[in-house]
């Protein structure tokens, strides 16, 4: 399994984003190990590689979340993927959460949408990314493109 963690430019207006990245790191390098972190930037985020020697960075072009996700998922085919949003707080009891359920596509979800974290099967991951490329452009949650994939794919997710 591979982490990716999303982040773009509504981000760079938070003080503590290294900080809280600096956490995130260090809790998903004990978790799933050195070897498995990815993230995501935007081009304002270039200060982040000399923090960060253990991420494997992708550029985010268009600066949102959604091409972000969908940049990460197409360097990521193949692997099981664990997506975080960057603006997320994650705990370690939460991810394990996430990782002990690998077996099926999980999201965390609230009233509003998607909440930031969700585990993607690797065999699900061509048509989320076909499905993505439709909406690249727009500013669409993320949930709702799960339920296009549901729609379309009869792909299932679970929603926690």
């Amino acid at each position: 399994m591979k982490v990716l963690i999303v982040l773009y430019s509504k981000l760079t207006e938070d003080s503590q984003l290294v900080e809280k990245l600096e956490e995130k790191v260090s809790l998903l390098k004990k978790l799933v190990g050195p070897d498995s972190l990815y993230a995501v930037i935007t081009s304002n985020m270039k200060h982040l590689f000399d923090k960060f020697p253990e991420l494997v960075f992708l550029r985010n072009d268009e600066e949102t979340l959604l091409y972000g996700i969908y940049k990460g998922l197409r360097k990521l085919r193949g692997n099981d993927v664990l997506l975080l949003d960057g603006k997320e707080t994650i705990t370690k009891e939460r991810i394990i959460n996430f990782i002990s359920q690998r077996r099926k596509n999980l999201l965390s979800v609230a009233q509003n949408g998607w909440r930031g974290v969700a585990v993607l099967k690797m065999i699900d991951l061509d048509y989320i990314i076909r499905t993505m490329e439709r909406f690249i452009k727009e500013d669409t949650d993320f949930l709702q493109i799960m339920k296009l994939v549901k729609e379309d794919y009869g792909i299932e997710y679970e929603a926690l």
